[in-house]
């Protein structure tokens, strides 16, 4: 709770200086305490801090920390129990950001073009469970699984990457496959995604994986897995990409438009 109430002290001195700088004490700590349920920083069932709390930590009055509470209340954001304390009744949930698809494909393919790839292997194969039932195939279907390293303009290797993909006819291979970037064969194959699925997390390197990008096994690494689907909504390609933070980020520019 001592971390919390820390974090949430900080964020207070911030915003009182910026966009809550002429609003009530009250609805300084309220607007504090609301970012932080909304976003998941306080979770679902966890306990918030005391009014007691609230009073030693923004250095305010008893009456000031009760509308506060009272605020987040009446929003159906806590709840608050006589003798047991207060407690967050809101559950967040992560929602998809959603961006134009072309943009996005075009800059995957630059990215290829001006990196070096080295493709492990090649391969036609049943692929696990988990991968079958993404791509609605049957126990005994065959996918293209490729493994592939990018690296930088120095030869620095950046990203390890393992995809699935449907069957294809054309230009398939290990050659082709260092030659031009993936959705490119992807297209002259006849498959067009028009939507991809993108989660973002973290792992730690594996021993495979951790040789191949020249890093530390068990080190840090980006991890995305991204589903590209046709326009029936079908899974038709599955890519695995770990990405060594070193040496590769990922960025983002949005706006309220």
């Amino acid at each position: 709770m001592d971390e919390l109430l820390v974090s949430l002290r900080s964020e207070w001195l911030a915003a009182k200086q910026g966009s809550l700088a002429r609003a009530p004490l009250y609805h300084q700590i309220y607007s504090v305490l609301r970012s932080s349920i909304l976003d998941g920083s306080i979770p679902y069932e966890s306990q918030i801090p005391t009014e007691k709390q609230i009073v030693s930590a923004f250095d305010v009055s008893r009456i000031t920390a009760k509308r506060a509470m009272d605020e987040l209340a009446s929003e159906k954001l806590i709840v608050r129990a006589r003798g047991s304390g207060s407690y967050v009744i809101y559950r967040f949930i992560a929602k998809p950001v959603r961006a134009p698809l072309i943009g996005m494909l075009e800059s995957l393919i630059d990215m290829s073009e001006h990196s070096i790839v080295r493709v492990v292997s090649v391969e036609w194969v049943v692929p696990p469970v988990d991968i079958g039932k993404k791509l609605e195939l049957s126990p005994t279907d065959r996918v293209y699984k490729v493994i592939r390293v990018s690296s930088n303009e120095e030869g620095e290797p950046y990203a390890y990457y393992v995809s699935w993909t449907i069957e294809t006819t054309r230009g398939y291979t290990k050659r082709q496959l260092e030659l031009q970037p993936r959705l490119k064969l992807l297209r002259e194959n006849g498959i067009i995604l028009t939507e991809m699925q993108q989660k973002l997390s973290a792992i730690n390197a594996p021993p495979q994986i951790a040789e191949e990008l020249d890093i530390t096994q068990g080190a840090a690494l980006l991890a995305v897995r991204r589903l590209g689907c046709i326009s029936d909504g079908t899974v038709v390609d599955i890519l695995d990409g770990f990405y060594d933070p070193q040496r590769y980020q990922y960025a983002m520019v949005m706006s309220v438009d």
